[in-house]
């Protein structure tokens, strides 16, 4: 494994989730992201494709993405 990854992954907060992240990606050769490997703000982006600009499902995302800014530390 390279060793940046290596300095990377030791950096992150969810050692365990990162790592077996890390290897599963380097031992299949994985460039795409997983449902499962993605983060939530990386779910709601792709989410926000799928909806028509004023339905009520983007409406929706908007105000999680509005709770979520509002929990993140400054």
């Amino acid at each position: 494994m390279d060793y940046d990854l290596v300095i990377a992954l030791a950096k992150k907060q969810n050692q365990s989730f990162e790592v077996c992240r890390a290897v599963r990606q380097h031992l299949f050769k994985q460039d795409d992201v997983l449902l499962c490997d993605a983060t939530i703000d990386e779910i709601l982006s792709q989410l926000n494709v799928l909806f028509e600009p004023q339905s009520t499902e983007l409406e929706l995302l908007r105000t999680i993405r509005g709770i979520r800014a509002k929990r993140r530390p400054s």
